[in-house]
């Protein structure tokens, strides 16, 4: 896992973030030029340094004959994202066709989920973690995976 953690942080008007200094360390880690893809994903904005959207794009590719659902899914992963680079000061500029599919606004939440971090709404975030998980308890289950507690 890279990223890890989360973090409240203000977006200003012009759709700036400052990513948290672990986060940049990780960004810069995985690209020397400080760069990051962004795109939409269940209604928060994913953000991935170069290697992990190489693999990603290399796994969408190796699907042979996609329902017209996962061709949707590809085409909009795809067609959304954008290229951004960390500024001087370690923020990225959210482009504005993102932050409307992702309905930003100025308080954000930066979380950090392994290979990847992904932009949320404060009030979207906030109801995520009100959520009982106890369903996905024989998923993984299934999945071999025990858990500590």
């Amino acid at each position: 896992m890279k990223f890890r953690s989360h973090a409240h942080r203000s977006m200003d008007a012009k759709g700036r973030l400052m990513l948290t200094p672990e986060f940049r360390d990780q960004v810069y880690t995985d690209s020397a030029e400080g760069l990051v893809t962004l795109t939409i994903f269940e209604g928060n904005i994913v953000g991935f340094t170069p290697p992990d959207w190489a693999i990603l794009e290399e796994n969408l590719a190796k699907i042979k004959n996609p329902s017209r659902s996962l061709r949707n899914f590809i085409r909009i992963i795809i067609s959304g994202s954008e290229e951004v680079h960390l500024d001087k000061q370690g923020r990225i500029t959210i482009p504005s066709h993102l932050r409307k599919s992702g309905k930003l606004d100025k308080e954000v939440v930066l979380a950090g989920v392994g290979d990847r971090f992904e932009i949320w709404d404060k009030r979207a975030f906030e109801a995520l973690l009100e959520q009982d998980f106890d369903d996905v308890s024989e998923e993984l289950s299934q999945s071999g995976v025990e858990l500590p507690f």
